[in-house]
């Protein structure tokens, strides 16, 4: 028996069936090998290997009068025609025919009666546009965000993948660690008692880190008083902080990890930095298309990983930050920067309070109490009138950075599925893969039904970004070439000097759009 922390339950009780709460993948794969049959290959793969992750074999119990969370506890045999599933597109098998199809597969919930995870191979995925043969096929795999975070999900995928064509044994079959009885009504009672006394103990344990917390807070405002307090105000409310409708819009878009990389190194910021940025550009063009963009930057909740190097439990080990993305800056270069310096104070907020960031809680009637607050939410306009505390998610999970191969077809884009959630209705989620970095765009249908166009944007904004990069390096270079026409240069010359000629130069890249940033990659 193995109970849910209070952050693994949340992501039980907050589901509905407007906010499915499972994270998915889209593999986009090669043709079989040697004419195989993909659905058949890949599900005795997958069968064959499933005993290697603990968690596929647990499904939920509930305590005595939902006292406190569930626990997990052994499934017995696993039904495999419903957990590994086949789906065909009809002719001409178009990546715009996949979207949809996936659009329809993520808003489903999945069966709580079971272990909470799926696999579709999706057949006649052959659009010669996006690279894709005739033969190529597509694997859709979701698992509830109760047993699973972002880590804990490529984690799986490394263990039913391969690294190369030629699959490899499975490991011997071995006991499943989670028992295969049941626990009793009086073993759960006391198991969930046994938890509140043991908050108690751990409350007054926690007490010393607590002080040290609030002390680094404590310096952090003293330091940087007015950007707690912008921290702290409500981001503009825009058309994603609505209660949402249970259709979804899915987008997908590429770009490359090692050119990212290099522009972050180039510019003196971070991968981060530079997707953020981009994001932010791209959804200022959304809301300006709309006439709808906001005086204020909207503000994105950025999740931060909490999880150990090397852990790879199954269970959710993150925190979040809050962050403006400059989509009321223009220039590509200013809005770099800005997202730069929000980032790092965020950054130092979180860093002073990491250490006793609650990751599980528990309370007398929690799943009751908690499943009603975000039924309340679901069926009142409580959430289109409240303050929004974000407009957006983005989220960049680690992905592998060598190729992955299911039964022999190599992977080619890894691309992620999230969740949309009443008050922010877009989640943009991105994933490396070994050099790509593939965007999963999830939102409400309802309220963004044209997600793909920012997905292409952001692509666009990247190439924006990157010229104007290329044009300050070229006008500092210019500044500092001894060649150059002798003038009287400060001997203290440096990067900051030229901002305004940079922008000018910014100007034009901006005029001329270049001719290809839509890559054709999903």
């Amino acid at each position: 028996m193995h109970k849910l922390s209070g952050m693994d339950a949340t992501f039980l009780y907050m589901e509905t069936d407007e906010t499915p709460m499972h994270i998915a993948s889209l593999l986009m794969c090669e043709p079989a090998k040697d004419g195989d049959n993909p659905y058949e290959a890949l599900k005795s793969q997958i069968a064959s290997r499933i005993h290697e992750i603990p968690s596929f074999h647990r499904k939920l119990m509930h305590t005595p009068f939902y006292i406190d969370h569930p626990v997990w506890v052994s499934a017995g045999e696993i039904d495999m025609d419903y957990h590994i599933k086949h789906a065909r597109l009809p002719a001409p098998g178009t990546v715009e025919q996949l979207r949809i199809l996936i659009q329809g597969l993520h808003s489903a919930t999945l069966d709580r009666d079971r272990p909470l995870w799926q696999f579709y191979i999706i057949e006649g995925v052959e659009d010669p546009a996006f690279g894709l043969k005739k033969g190529s096929f597509a694997v859709y795999s979701k698992g509830h965000h109760a047993g699973v975070d972002g880590g804990a999900g490529i984690s799986a995928m490394d263990i039913l993948s391969d690294r190369a064509p030629t699959p490899r044994p499975p490991l011997p079959n071995r006991a499943i660690r989670l028992s295969t009885e049941k626990p009793g009504f009086f073993e759960l009672l006391g198991s969930a008692y046994g938890k509140f006394m043991q908050q108690q103990a751990d409350v007054i344990a926690a007490l010393p880190a607590l002080s040290k917390a609030i002390g680094n807070l404590a310096k952090v405002v003293i330091e940087d008083g007015s950007g707690i307090l912008k921290t702290m105000q409500p981001a503009p409310k825009t058309r994603f902080n609505v209660r949402i409708q249970k259709q979804r819009a899915y987008g997908a878009q590429s770009l490359s990890l090692s050119e990212t990389i290099a522009l972050a190194k180039r510019s003196g910021t971070s991968l981060n930095d530079v997707v953020m940025s981009v994001c932010g550009g791209a959804l200022r063009r959304y809301f300006e298309r709309h006439n709808e963009l906001p005086a204020r930057s909207l503000v994105a909740g950025v999740p931060v990983s909490l999880r150990e190097l090397g852990d790879t439990s199954n269970n959710n080990q993150v925190a979040a930050i809050t962050c403006e993305i400059g989509t009321d800056v223009s220039d590509p270069l200013e809005r770099l920067r800005r997202v730069n310096e929000n980032a790092k104070r965020s950054k130092k907020q979180l860093g002073a309070v990491k250490e006793v960031f609650p990751t599980d809680f528990s309370f007398f009637g929690a799943p009751v109490l908690v499943s009603a607050a975000a039924q309340f939410a679901n069926r009142t306009d409580v959430v289109n009138r409240m303050p929004a505390a974000m407009n957006v998610v983005i989220s960049n999970v680690p992905g592998p950075r060598r190729p992955m191969y299911f039964a022999g077809s190599k992977v080619i884009a890894y691309f992620p599925v999230s969740i949309a959630t009443h008050g922010s209705a877009l989640n943009i989620t991105l994933q490396s893969y070994v050099d790509r970095l593939d965007f999963g765009l999830i939102a409400c249908k309802i309220a963004v039904p044209d997600v793909q166009d920012i997905a292409d944007d952001i692509v666009e904004e990247f190439a924006l970004l990157r010229a104007a990069i290329d044009a300050q390096e070229k006008v500092v270079a210019a500044a500092n070439d001894d060649s150059a026409p002798k003038a009287k240069k400060s001997p203290k010359s440096k990067a900051s000097d030229v901002k305004p000629a940079a922008k000018t130069v910014t100007a034009k890249a901006k005029a001329a759009k270049p001719a290809d940033v839509r890559k054709a990659t999903l």
